[in-house]
């Protein structure tokens, strides 16, 4: 895959992912696999001394189901003009109150199977792209793992932003044969609380089968 093919959306989203820079000492969450789903899998999660209700939300014309804070709402367009002055930006964008925790969702025009081998090569595309918009950013973690029988490919970074460190957690998976970007991100003043509850988030993640009949309400269009 060359640069010059690369959709344009995903280099701009990159240009914008709040521009992180990963810390010399990354904060790093012991728990792997279905402890740190665990997280997540309950009816409230705990984050510093406050309970926050959490729950299944379908996203995206009901394709992805992914557990979220009840205390979210989808970010309104003004903000999200503020934080993603590119007119590139993710297509779908929940936030908490003071829009400084947020999960972003890209359904770009990239073609992606869910071959790991071309999941691979698509990340290592994305990547230069974002050693190249984001040369300040350091990186923690990237890989490739399986949720729920699904390849889903991930980088983790922090990058300087304005005023503060943001914390970045980007995962790649293949929606319907098109690259599906979904990106977790909150200051690096709430990381340690929050870097858990968005792994959770993060393995929570499954795509919705065209024949199912569980219930649930979507939101976000493609």
């Amino acid at each position: 895959m060359e640069m010059a093919r690369m959709d344009e959306s995903i280099i701009g989203m990159l240009n914008e992912l709040s521009g992180e820079d990963a810390q010399p000492a990354a904060i790093r969450f012991g728990p792997k696999g279905k402890n740190r789903l665990d997280v997540v899998n309950k009816s409230f999660i705990t984050v510093g001394e406050e309970r926050i209700p959490i729950e299944d939300k379908r996203v995206l014309d009901d394709l992805v189901q992914i557990r979220l804070p009840k205390t979210f709402s989808i970010m309104s367009p003004e903000v999200a003009a503020l934080k993603y002055p590119s007119e590139r930006r993710p297509s779908l964008i929940y936030t908490n109150e003071t829009a400084s925790i947020n999960l972003a969702f890209t359904y770009t025009e990239s073609k992606l199977t869910d071959s790991p081998a071309q999941l691979k090569a698509f990340m290592d595309v994305m990547k230069q792209v974002l050693r190249r918009t984001q040369p300040l950013a350091r990186w923690q973690e990237e890989g490739i793992r399986e949720i729920a029988g699904t390849s889903v490919g991930f980088f983790e970074f922090v990058a300087p932003a304005l005023d503060t460190d943001i914390y970045n957690l980007i995962s790649f998976v293949s929606l319907q044969g098109r690259a599906l970007l979904c990106t977790f991100n909150c200051t690096e003043q709430e990381l340690s609380d929050w870097k858990p509850v968005g792994w959770g988030i993060m393995d929570s993640l499954s795509l919705v089968s065209a024949n199912s009949d569980e219930n649930g309400k979507g939101e976000g269009k493609i």
